[in-house]
């Protein structure tokens, strides 16, 4: 299997949505057509719905009820237009890429649908289910966690290696696995959209999963923004009495304006969260990393 490193190289190749300019070309020939296709590795058929399963490696659970009804009326007029894309299992085809227009297919009450056949692994399926989501760029951040950890506990990959995968820098990876430390409710918010990705990875750099909540809640009934949420995060991080930390919590901590712009000038320049935190005339400025390898590149941009 070929290495794929970013989202646009060989993005066509990977998904549906996007066949290769070759594989068009072949598709809209009509002598030859099967016998080239499968010289691919790829063969176009009309599959029946009842013959295909879900893709386990699925990353996406959650999909907008609004925009797949659309989807399923346009089907209802036009029919499928771009095919899914399909493997071939114990005689039966799993989705590896398409499931909204295999959904809205079904709910249209179509019989069969047109795919794309190819002979797919295990990890080139679930690859490619992530990089159509991500393509799409509306995988919830939580889903999107889960799809990085499932690359790393089910396949053994490294942090690394799931970012030269999905075009993400390392750093990027390490951020977004952190939110799975987020306790459950906070994480159902963010799938819900009441909580930005901003807001759960700031959220994601406490350990507390109370304070967690207590701030969830806080966010959505004082609509704060991702500045203040980093304020009051820093406070709490820096207190040393109960008294003092509650009252972050629940208070109404807000860092001076020349504080939170050397903080976000500085994180995006080390690409991750920065701390600024002041004590009267002194104070103290905290990098954060995710392992030696994150500390070796952060060490690296100071020299």
């Amino acid at each position: 299997m070929s290495k794929k490193t970013g989202l646009g190289k060989g993005l066509s190749a990977l998904i549906p949505d996007s066949l290769s300019d070759q594989e068009t070309s072949l598709i809209s020939q009509n002598k030859g057509e099967k016998d080239t296709l499968t010289a691919f590795g790829s063969e176009l058929r009309q599959v029946p719905l009842a013959d295909i399963e879900r893709n386990p490696y699925q990353p996406r659970t959650v999909f907008d009820d609004d925009k797949l009804s659309e989807l399923t009326s346009s089907i209802q007029e036009v029919g499928v237009l771009q095919p899914i894309l399909l493997r071939e299992l114990n005689g039966r085809y799993e989705l590896v890429a398409g499931e909204r227009r295999w959904l809205a297919a079904r709910r249209a009450g179509l019989s069969s649908i047109p795919a794309v056949i190819r002979r797919i692994k295990d990890i080139e399926s679930f690859e490619q289910a992530i990089i159509e989501n991500l393509h799409r760029e509306d995988l919830n951040p939580i889903d999107e966690a889960v799809a990085y950890h499932r690359l790393m506990d089910e396949f053994s990959m490294t942090q690394q290696q799931v970012a030269e995968k999905v075009g993400r820098s390392r750093p990027a990876i390490a951020n977004s696995l952190r939110l799975l430390h987020l306790s459950s409710d906070v994480q159902r918010l963010i799938i819900d959209g009441a909580l930005s990705a901003g807001h759960a990875r700031c959220l994601a750099g406490l350990s507390d999963r109370k304070i967690q909540e207590k701030l969830a809640s806080r966010i959505i009934s004082e609509g704060l923004s991702v500045r203040q949420l980093e304020a009051i995060v820093s406070d709490i991080q820096d207190a040393s009495g109960f008294e003092t930390k509650e009252k972050s919590i629940l208070g109404n901590s807000v860092k001076e304006a020349a504080y939170l712009e050397v903080e976000n000038v500085l994180s995006e320049r080390f690409d991750t969260k920065v701390s600024v935190i002041s004590k009267g005339k002194r104070g103290r400025i905290l990098i954060e990393f995710a392992d030696s390898e994150d500390l070796q590149r952060i060490f690296s941009i100071l020299e």
